[in-house]
């Protein structure tokens, strides 16, 4: 295989870029959802109950933004590594160790944000008076996922027939032969 393109993602855009995107897309996106969700609900009154469970969700998410990033993968096996870190809360660090097609490393990162972002929706809907709570943790769920999208944008116009593979710094965008450029 061919190397086509490699990304760097930690030198390209970095820790702090990354952090201020995600920061900048959380507020923004409950900035922008916030006030046309309550004026729709303008007749349902908020409510503070389960501040204690809103506040497990927030930290939970994350744990299960990364398992839901796995369930696509899980039956490559061998060829994903997984390694799970524990410091305030398990976290799982997933990495492709070998080639595996763009659309299902695609697939990958998109199913944690269709599946939380669509749950969340449909609880705004069910749960009126706790819609506030739904769109933060849908926000930051959100700001969570600004790194996904980054490499959706970076793999988006690689051909269509094309494996990915990660490294430490990033990924690789591998390709079988020359005349797939075309």
């Amino acid at each position: 295989m061919n190397c086509w393109k490699t990304v760097n993602f930690h030198k390209k855009y970095g820790t702090q870029r990354l952090f201020i995107l995600s920061s900048m897309t959380t507020i923004g996106c409950f900035l922008f959802l916030y006030v046309p969700i309550t004026t729709y609900f303008a007749n349902n009154k908020l409510s503070d109950d389960y501040f204690l469970l809103f506040m497990t969700s927030i930290l939970l998410i994350y744990p299960l933004h990364k398992l839901l990033h796995l369930l696509p993968m899980i039956h490559l096996g061998d060829k994903i590594k997984k390694t799970w870190n524990v410091q305030f809360l398990p976290v799982l660090h997933i990495q492709v160790k070998e080639p595996i097609g763009k659309i299902q490393f695609q697939f990958a990162l998109i199913f944690p944000f269709v599946i939380i972002s669509g749950l969340l929706l449909v609880s705004c809907f069910l749960f009126t008076s706790y819609v506030h709570y739904f769109l933060m943790i849908f926000a930051y769920h959100t700001g969570i996922c600004v790194p996904d999208f980054i490499r959706i944008k970076n793999l988006w116009k690689s051909p269509r027939s094309c494996y990915v593979e990660e490294n430490e710094d990033g990924f690789e965008i591998l390709i079988n032969n020359v005349s797939e450029l075309s």
